[in-house]
């Protein structure tokens, strides 16, 4: 029989989520937070959340933050769930020290509020362990970067001096501090794996978490299409998202005359560049490259695309590619990273080699000739993220992972 403080583990925990960036981003990592303090709310967590107002540039002198981006009129909403958000702002200098403003918000914070646990997401957080464990307050990271070996690594056109830098910095900011955490929420099996082998973290402190899908998504209405002819991306616009490796797939399938297509590439980023390379490709008048759209606008977005073209070079989880299977949507990507965890090659899309254009082409051209085998995984894909991604359950496993190590060793003594 278990001697235990039952009521203890029972109570509802007050967890504060730090964020490196403005909450009001139209990025995945804002959503994030967004959801999973969302619904930890709803599970009666009290939750409140310390996002930097740090900008994307992080050289000196770092430009503040436009207004619009700082997520203001998110508040209202989240304050329903018991959500509270306190914007820390930005080190002036650098990135790597806005842990120290991170900081200072928590112990404005404790001087009026208990706090069982800090999950934290990156270099944020820097400062923290060995203060929380003063405090006798748990800590742990919602382990969600794209990739923890990219992020780690230099340019390769850096000199001496700046590697050695790079290096002492990201084991005091980065390593030293995920190696101390009471747990860490790895979004993947790829994502725990690269937290063992490439961090060093003891892997009994990994759960494995994935992240959720809005459901919204999912009531997008779906009907198969006489002709697989339109194409999109959504997310960063960036080399390693794989939208290079898009339009070269693309105008490797227009060179064989196959030209029955339009691509929407839709994010943030280097909006400029894709469309120079889409021309220099000689489908500068197929691409069309937008900016980032809100929730509403993607949806409508992704209510109109017949196949969704991801292949991006790493992801720890690829919310994007999860979304536009919720969607029904078959998706093309690369297989790399956690990509295989969340498609099923063959069955809710189309897996090519890594960086093996002519194959993510081979690919794209399946779809377009057979439309209904494209249907038919884009509902497959749209059943297995109802059956694994959901919000719920991924503040449901956060919440089980942070009241079992509030819980004193005691507890699971036999009597």
């Amino acid at each position: 029989m278990r001697v235990a403080h039952l009521n203890e583990y029972a109570k509802s925990p007050c967890v504060v989520i730090t964020y490196p960036y403005p909450l009001g981003r139209a990025s995945g990592g804002a959503r994030h937070v967004r959801e999973i303090a969302r619904h930890l709310g709803k599970l009666d967590a009290r939750v409140i959340i310390l996002a930097v107002s740090a900008s994307l540039r992080n050289r000196f002198p770092r430009p503040k933050i436009a207004k619009e981006f700082l997520g203001f009129e998110l508040d209202e909403a989240l304050s329903r769930y018991s959500v509270e958000v306190i914007r820390v702002p930005q080190n002036p200098f650098d990135w790597r020290l806005d842990g120290l403003r991170v900081k200072q918000a928590l112990k404005d914070f404790l001087k009026h509020h208990r706090v069982d646990i800090v999950l934290s997401f990156f270099q944020e957080s820097a400062f923290l362990p060995s203060f929380l464990r003063s405090r006798n307050i748990k800590f742990g990271y919602l382990a969600a970067w794209q990739s923890y070996a990219l992020a780690l690594n230099g340019s390769q056109q850096e000199g001496i001096v700046h590697k050695f830098m790079r290096i002492h910095l990201n084991r005091q900011s980065i390593i030293k501090p995920y190696k101390q955490a009471d747990i860490l929420f790895a979004n993947s099996r790829y994502t725990r794996d690269e937290l063992i082998n490439i961090i060093g973290v003891d892997k009994n402190r990994i759960v494995v978490c994935p992240l959720g899908v809005d459901g919204s998504f999912i009531e997008i209405p779906r009907l198969m299409p006489e002709e697989v002819t339109r194409f999109i991306f959504f997310g960063r616009i960036i080399f390693s998202k794989g939208v290079a490796d898009a339009i070269n797939a693309l105008a490797r399938l227009a060179a064989k005359g196959i030209t029955n297509w339009n691509f929407r590439i839709i994010g943030q980023g280097d909006q400029e560049w894709a469309r120079n390379l889409a021309s220099e490709c000689g489908i500068g008048d197929k691409v069309v490259v937008c900016g980032p759209v809100d929730d509403v606008g993607l949806r409508r977005e992704l209510q109109q695309a017949h196949l969704a073209i991801l292949p991006s070079h790493v992801e720890s989880f690829g919310l994007s590619i999860a979304e536009a299977q919720a969607a029904g949507i078959p998706v093309v990507a690369y297989d790399t990273g956690s990509v295989p965890e969340i498609v099923e090659n063959g069955v809710t899309g189309w897996l090519a080699p890594f960086r093996q254009v002519d194959q993510l082409a081979h690919s794209i051209e399946q779809a377009i000739q057979n439309p209904e085998a494209a249907y038919r995984a884009g509902l497959a894909g749209r059943e297995r993220v109802k059956q694994l991604f959901s919000w719920e359950k991924t503040a449901a496993t956060i919440l089980k992972g942070v009241r079992r190590i509030m819980l004193p060793e005691r507890t699971f003594q036999r009597a």
